[in-house]
């Protein structure tokens, strides 16, 4: 990822995930965009250059541009090294059309090369076309949280 598209990442990215974690209910408007922006900050505090995280514009050679952003955590330990999906952007143009799968099944080639065991992610439950991607590319639920509201 260039710093370019570093930059138009991000502040697409944080707007996304405060709109996302408004509708969870997790934060409220007033406060969602500077949550989303310090959660970025504190993740990426070197930016794209920071150690073990890794953004990828994801481009279609034939349109000449972007159709989407990837970005992955790499937990390596002695013992194992797994990659954790922090965020899978298809932009909404570019989407049920393969672009989603053919990210995942390279990022999955990817992970075998550098012996990567497990790729984890977590998905908002009213997120249901990436739900729906993950598990036709092999993605099983490990933990499922609810919550009810009080009225």
């Amino acid at each position: 990822m260039t710093i370019t598209d570093c930059n138009n990442y991000l502040s697409f990215a944080i707007k996304d995930y405060a709109k996302d974690k408004i509708m969870a209910g997790t934060w409220n408007e007033d406060e969602a965009i500077q949550l989303a922006a310090k959660s970025f900050n504190e993740l990426l505090p070197e930016g794209k250059d920071t150690k073990y995280e890794y953004l990828y514009s994801i481009k279609e050679d034939l349109l000449d541009k972007s159709v989407g952003f990837l970005w992955v955590h790499l937990n390596k330990t002695p013992y194992d090294s797994k990659l954790f999906i922090y965020d899978f952007i298809i932009f909404e143009e570019f989407r049920n059309v393969g672009y989603g799968r053919q990210t995942i099944a390279c990022l999955t080639e990817n992970a075998k090369g550098i012996n990567v065991s497990q790729i984890d992610l977590h998905v908002f439950a009213h997120n249901k076309g990436a739900i729906h991607l993950y598990e036709q590319t092999g993605f099983k639920a490990t933990d499922i949280s609810m919550s009810k509201q009080i009225k």
